[in-house]
C-alpha cells in the first residue's frame, strides 16, 4: 500500500523502470503505451501481476501517470532529441503487414490451451505449441494443419499494429493537384497528425477486416464466432512466413 511521499516515489520509479523496460522489448512507440497497457484492464492486471504490483493499492493509478506523462512528453516534444530520434526510428514503427501478428504480442499463456482443449475437445496433453512460440501456432490431435489462436487482448494489439502500419504507409506519401498550368505537390504529413488519422481510421476499420488480415496474412480460416473470447485460426495452405 502507497501510505507516504517516500512509497509514491519509489512505486513511481519502480513504474517508469518497469515501463522503459516493456517499452525497449517490444519497441513501442509511447503513444502506443497507452492503447496496450492502459486501454484493456485485462492486459494491465496481467503486467501488474508479472511485476508483483497487483496488491499494492492505488498502483493503477501510478501507472497512468506514468504512461499519460510520457505519452504529453511525446506529442509535446519535452523529450531529449535521442530519445525522439529513438522512438521515430524504423526500430520502432510497423514497416511490414506481418510484423502487425508479431508486434507486442506475449508468447501464448495456458489460457489458450485451455480454449483449444474446450474448443476441439481434447485434452491438454493433445495440445503442443510449435516453434517459436512468438507465432502462436499449436498441434492439436485430431487436426490435419496447425493451429493459430489470439485472445481478444491480442486483436487488440494487432489492431493497434494495423493503425501503426497504415499511418506509415499513408504519412510519407505526396500528392499532385492539378491546378490548370499549376502543379502543387502536397505531403500529407503537413497536413496530417498520428492521432487525427488513426482516430478516423478507427472509424472505418472493424474487427472483421482485422480477422480477415490475420487470415490473409497466416493462410488460414477462421474456426471461432467473430465474438468469442479466443480466434481460432487453421491453416488451409503452406505457411510462407519463413
Amino acid at each position: 500500500m502507497i501510505k507516504s511521499t517516500e512509497d509514491a516515489n519509489r512505486y513511481y520509479n519502480l513504474v517508469n523502470q518497469y515501463v522503459d523496460e516493456y517499452v525497449d522489448k517490444w519497441k513501442i512507440k509511447p503513444t502506443n503505451l497507452k492503447n496496450y497497457l492502459l486501454g484493456n484492464k485485462s492486459r494491465l492486471v496481467n503486467f501488474l501481476e508479472r511485476k508483483g504490483l497487483s496488491d499494492i493499492n492505488n498502483i493503477d493509478r501510478v501507472i497512468s501517470d506514468v504512461i499519460e506523462d510520457r505519452v504529453a512528453m511525446y506529442n509535446d516534444g519535452v523529450m531529449t532529441f535521442e530519445n525522439f530520434k529513438l522512438f521515430e526510428s524504423d526500430e520502432y514503427k510497423v514497416q511490414y503487414l506481418h510484423q502487425c501478428i508479431y508486434k507486442g504480442i506475449s508468447n501464448p499463456t495456458i489460457n489458450h490451451e485451455k480454449f483449444l482443449a474446450d474448443f476441439y475437445d481434447v485434452s491438454l496433453s493433445e495440445i503442443s505449441l510449435l516453434p517459436p512460440q512468438e507465432r502462436h501456432s499449436f498441434f492439436v490431435s485430431g487436426q490435419n494443419s496447425p493451429i493459430k489462436i489470439y485472445s481478444n487482448d491480442e486483436i487488440s494489439i494487432i489492431t493497434e499494429n494495423i493503425l501503426d502500419y497504415s499511418f506509415n504507409q499513408t504519412f510519407n506519401k505526396e500528392i499532385s493537384l492539378d491546378l490548370g498550368k499549376n502543379d502543387f505537390k502536397i505531403k500529407l504529413s503537413e497536413f496530417l497528425t498520428e492521432q487525427s488519422f488513426k482516430d478516423k481510421f478507427k472509424l472505418i476499420i472493424t474487427r472483421e477486416n482485422v480477422i480477415e488480415i490475420i487470415s490473409e496474412l497466416t493462410l488460414s480460416k477462421r474456426e471461432t464466432k467473430i465474438d468469442d473470447e479466443y480466434q481460432i485460426f487453421i491453416f488451409v495452405g503452406s505457411d510462407d512466413e519463413d
